[in-house]
């Protein structure tokens, strides 16, 4: 099958899990009391409606956010005891909208991912570079080396800002949103790269998506919240159904396999879509 996460053997202890987490902003509160865990070795990805907590869940378990309550436990620790460039060393974070210095070129910006590896007496060495060669071998970007970052393409620059995520050499990857602002041909390009980190390299993935249909395709398991909580989760055959799609989404829906990847492939059915 085409661009698909091939099966994977059952789920190992979880290395990075939330216990009671509570976060908000601004007095607001977004996530009340959730308890995840995250299957290592997997491609899990976070849906849900707008406004629901998703970037969040995935910002506090990076340790990006501080929650109100409750904590993040990487390692069988708890991730705000750890120093910053422990966490950075085992644990990579994509954010929503990253931006790059102006004039900075693909390896310089790459190379930055390996900042937590270095310190006052350890500065850049030839491992600091193999990292970034591999790193852009694995993304396919090691021909974009001098070129501008702003200069890429959408899907260019998202493949940039992996690779340096990648360049950190931690088994844990945690991406926002990557496929936002891309065409669907650049979506299913970073997608198939986030597959194949999985299953060729070991990664264990965690990202946030939009598109149902894509999350189908290319994850091993679905968190699904809905009003800072989550609502279901499972394998994208287990999750997704008509009934948790119009209580969770609001959307009146059909499940049908898709053709191409034999996952489950949500329909919707909208003013358009119904018969007269």
């Amino acid at each position: 099958m085409v661009g698909v996460a091939s099966s994977s053997p059952a789920p190992t202890p979880a290395r990075l899990r939330a216990e009671s987490l509570t976060v908000g902003y601004d007095g607001v509160t977004v996530i009340d009391g959730l308890n995840v865990k995250i299957h290592t070795g997997q491609v899990t990805t976070i849906v849900g409606p707008n406004g629901c907590g998703k970037s969040t869940l995935l910002r506090t378990l990076s340790r990006l956010l501080n929650p109100k309550a409750g904590q993040v436990i990487l390692d069988g620790r708890d991730i705000a005891t750890l120093k910053p460039k422990k966490v950075a060393r085992t644990l990579g974070i994509l954010p929503q909208n990253p931006t790059a210095p102006e004039g900075l070129t693909v390896a310089e910006l790459i190379s930055r991912g390996r900042h937590p590896h270095q310190s006052w007496y350890r500065q850049a060495s030839s491992g600091d570079d193999a990292a970034v060669v591999r790193a852009m071998r694995m993304t396919a970007t090691d021909s974009l080396a001098n070129r501008r970052v702003d200069s890429l393409s959408g899907g260019q620059r998202q493949r940039v800002w992996i690779a340096l995520t990648l360049a950190q050499e931690t088994d844990l990857l945690l991406l926002d949103e990557p496929t936002t602002y891309l065409d669907l041909a650049h979506a299913v390009d970073v997608l198939d790269l986030v597959d194949e980190l999985r299953t060729e390299h070991g990664k264990t993935v965690v990202m946030v998506l939009h598109d149902l249909n894509l999350a189908a395709r290319y994850s091993d398991s679905l968190i699904v919240m809905r009003s800072g909580q989550i609502v279901a989760e499972g394998s994208p055959e287990e999750v997704l159904n008509p009934t948790l799609l119009r209580e969770a989404f609001g959307l009146g829906s059909q499940i049908v396999q898709d053709p191409i990847s034999g996952t489950p492939m949500v329909v919707p059915i909208g003013r358009r879509g119904r018969r007269s």
